[in-house]
């Protein structure tokens, strides 16, 4: 039995975010794949030319990722790396076969996802690409708070559309945003 089998709102607002913002035919890059359940879901969004490029810094991880892909039947939509971006405050797992990317060495993409446990900030504060979408899961706990993501997305030209829950108690919220054009 997995997370998913478990808790069946396992990164609900991540997942909304996911299905409101990636289009038909994009290209996306996950920071932080986790098991792979956001990678599946922006590859069946991305559908039928899209592509998803993860980045995981958990081995084990890596090969459950990869694993919920075939499963899923999304493989030959998505790759996913074995790749720490920035400095990876809180891998899980093994991390010490991982590849280490700067944030302006990601791939160009269309939508962009943040899920990497406190590099949120370094990232964003890093990054030289303007997706037309980026969802960020905020974690308090790991000194990546809302209100700094809010006003990072925001001096960086992003408005939020969108705001879910994730563990309220903790700090874990999903900030759903999209360019703007006059900034």
């Amino acid at each position: 039995m997995d997370a998913t089998d478990e808790f069946p709102e396992y990164e609900a607002a991540l997942l909304e975010g996911i299905r409101s913002s990636v289009e038909s035919n994009n290209t996306v890059v996950v920071v932080g794949g986790g098991r792979g359940v956001s990678s599946v879901v922006a590859a069946r969004q991305s559908a039928p030319n899209g592509h998803v490029t993860t980045y995981e810094g958990g081995a084990e991880r890596v090969r459950v990722a990869r694993e919920t892909a075939v499963l899923s039947r999304v493989a030959d939509s998505v790759s996913i790396e074995h790749g720490i971006i920035g400095s990876g405050i809180d891998i899980a797992g093994d991390g010490s076969d991982a590849i280490s990317l700067e944030p302006d060495a990601l791939p160009e993409c269309d939508t962009l996802i943040l899920d990497c446990e406190g590099a949120e900030l370094e990232i964003l504060e890093s990054l030289d690409q303007r997706p037309q979408s980026i969802i960020v899961e905020t974690h308090a706990f790991l000194d990546s708070p809302e209100s700094a993501v809010r006003t990072k997305l925001d001096d960086i030209g992003y408005t939020i559309v969108n705001r879910g829950v994730e563990l309220d108690e903790k700090g874990v919220y999903v900030l759903t945003a999209v360019r703007s054009e006059d900034k």
